[in-house]
């Protein structure tokens, strides 16, 4: 075993399994009425409804959909928990205890998970998780124990536990280490499965190999070394038909990328009116996904790749991070280019093939790859400091290159605004990849 206290029974399926009973008012046989942790009936039906359909909105890698937990029968998978708790719960929680310090204690927990799961973990993560679990167990003794002995029940072994954490990471290495025993049950499953086809002859029923006559994505890898982490992936539609407004914006993309970097002045510009003119000499294509290499996720298209399936999981939603000029809209003084953090839906995805056009300096052509994208407006993030953002509508589509784009991210509505919560970042890498058709 990789650790003292498996960390998925620990946490996922004991402790915050827990602190969820408390919160509704289910843990044993304690009295929960006018608690500070307590949740209004009200409340966590509505939870429960906008966690169930939380999934449609989220992305398959991210992992399953969540049911309405606040539901009679309904089973919970410890990744069910994980998710909810990471990115539902902040959102969900914010505003709904009657005292401020039961929330900050549940991102707190957040907090340490996360760096629990973090794919490098140096000496200073390792003490912040140390005294990070000393902190977070003496306020949960102050608000779920309160120190009454009629209580005592809330401090259940999993919750001491919880100390020795750092200690197993010390020892044994991170949490994530061994999956042997999960290995173990796909072979037991793989050799029961084998067993059930060689004596009813369902060899064909049962297969799970792709059958003659389905449709195969095929992808195509763009010959420019600054493309070298993207693939473009199928659909594929030759001379798509684009309407004047978008080729606009893609004639001023163009424009940026072909106009010198310290350009002050517009007359310096090529021509929009030019840029256009140069785009009907040029070979394009519109593809359905965009691929990003070495356990990157696969974007979807939202104009060209069918949506509409009731069971489909929205895998449009990005984030990407142009450059933008500090300076705005002042012609004034040197280009100030810095990165920006930005999300928004992907609609479309344009390889232009570029033919030798001495009017951009092209002399042996070329190929770009564009994407458009709905930005979403003025994302503001979450108080809590985690990578969640919150944003009300979507402005008109913009045009960068897709090497601005970096992930997939999740929603969730809730009240008037839309959340925003990405994964992406120190726990990518410790996230099992989806099949590429998951989100299809």
């Amino acid at each position: 075993m990789s650790f003292p206290f498996d960390f998925m029974h620990l946490l996922y399926e004991n402790v915050i399994k827990n602190l969820i009973s408390f919160w509704c008012g289910a843990y044993k046989d304690l009295h929960h009425d006018g608690e500070p942790y307590s949740i209004d009936k009200t409340v966590w039906s509505a939870i429960g409804e906008a966690t169930a359909t939380s999934g449609k909105t989220t992305p398959a890698s991210y992992g399953p959909s969540v049911p309405n937990l606040t539901e009679d029968g309904v089973k919970l998978t410890a990744d069910m928990y994980s998710f909810w708790f990471q990115y539902l719960g902040p959102v969900f929680l914010q505003k709904v205890f009657v005292n401020r310090t039961v929330y900050q204690h549940f991102v707190e927990l957040v907090r340490l998970i996360n760096k629990c799961l973090q794919f490098t973990i140096d000496a200073d993560d390792l003490m912040h998780i140390r005294e990070g679990f000393i902190q977070w167990v003496k306020e949960y003794e102050r608000i779920y124990y309160k120190f009454e002995t009629d209580r005592l029940s809330a401090c259940p072994v999993t919750i001491h536990a919880l100390l020795h954490i750092a200690d197993g990471i010390l020892f044994l290495g991170p949490v994530r280490r061994f999956p042997f025993s999960n290995l173990d049950n796909q072979v037991l499953a793989h050799a029961q499965m084998t067993q059930i086809k060689n004596r009813y002859n369902l060899h064909d029923a049962l297969s799970l190999t792709r059958k003659a006559g389905r449709t195969v994505n095929w992808d195509y890898q763009i010959p420019d070394v600054s493309y070298s982490q993207y693939v473009l992936v199928s659909p594929r539609k030759a001379n798509p038909t684009i309407p004047d407004s978008l080729l606009t914006k893609i004639a001023a993309a163009l424009v940026t990328r072909f106009s010198p970097v310290d350009t002050a002045a517009s007359q310096d510009l090529i021509p929009v009116r030019t840029m256009k003119q140069l785009l009907s000499t040029f070979a394009i294509e519109s593809w359905g996904r965009l691929r990003r290499l070495e356990g990157g996720d696969t974007m979807l298209a939202s104009e060209l790749v069918n949506l509409d399936s009731d069971d489909r999981r929205d895998a449009t939603f990005i984030r990407y991070e142009p450059l933008v000029d500090e300076r705005g809209r002042s012609h004034h003084g040197p280009t100030q280019l810095r990165l920006k953090l930005q999300f928004g839906r992907l609609t479309h995805i344009f390889l232009l093939k570029v033919p030798p056009t001495p009017t951009l300096n092209i002399n042996n052509g070329m190929s770009i790859a564009l994407a458009v994208i709905e930005e979403c407006d003025k994302p503001v993030q979450h108080s809590s400091g985690l990578d969640i953002y919150f944003y009300s509508k979507t402005k008109s589509a913009e045009v960068v290159d897709i090497t601005t784009v970096k992930a997939l991210v999740g929603r969730v509505r809730w009240g008037n605004k839309w959340a925003v919560f990405d994964r992406n970042g120190a726990l990518t890498q410790t996230l099992f990849a989806e099949d590429e058709d998951s989100d299809i």
